[in-house]
């Protein structure tokens, strides 16, 4: 009996140990770091190719950042891209947006929604595999994947429906 006590004792203390332990999104660890009012820029060449903001973010040990209101700008010579979501995050050259994706490029009356969408900074290629709407000059265009450039004006659109605005001015601006 008393070596099943001494189990039992044992079994239960990791029990209530592992109960105790803080867990998180990024695999159950704690984050090493957190910081408000993160901005991050790619540059190339001296000039800003993209710059991150987030309204904070968590650094673990396994190089993952977790971001809360992730805001990514695509610095394009035609005008910017802008990227805004609820969370944030970035690991291995990746960024994971989720929650509320929106992307707009005012310069080509383009607004993009969708609940995630990735971003290779290696690449330069954005792409979603859920469902997305997508609004340009009256056009609405609905999908279930794309794949895009960095400033979302070279579009590759999986499974497409596509609404056409009623009078078809729309159309005309497209020229």
């Amino acid at each position: 009996i008393k070596g099943k006590m001494k189990k039992l004792l044992i079994l239960t203390t990791l029990i209530l140990l592992s109960a105790c332990q803080k867990s998180t999104s990024s695999g159950g660890t704690v984050p090493t770091q957190r910081a408000e009012g993160v901005v991050m820029r790619e540059t190339s060449a001296g000039e800003s190719t993209w710059q991150l903001k987030a309204t904070s973010a968590d650094f673990y040990d396994n190089r993952e950042v977790l971001m809360d209101n992730p805001k990514i700008i695509f610095n394009q010579s035609k005008g910017d891209a802008v990227l805004t979501a609820k969370k944030g995050t970035f690991k291995d050259n990746i960024i994971t947006f989720t929650g509320s994706v929106t992307v707009t490029v005012k310069e080509e009356d383009l607004k993009l929604n969708t609940e995630k969408l990735f971003y290779n900074t290696s690449t330069k290629v954005a792409w979603t595999d859920v469902p997305f709407v997508m609004k340009r000059s009256g056009v609405t265009v609905k999908g279930k994947a794309l794949k895009a450039d960095k400033g979302f004006s070279n579009i590759e659109i999986y499974k497409q429906v596509t609404d056409l605005p009623p009078d078809l001015q729309g159309l005309q601006s497209l020229k």
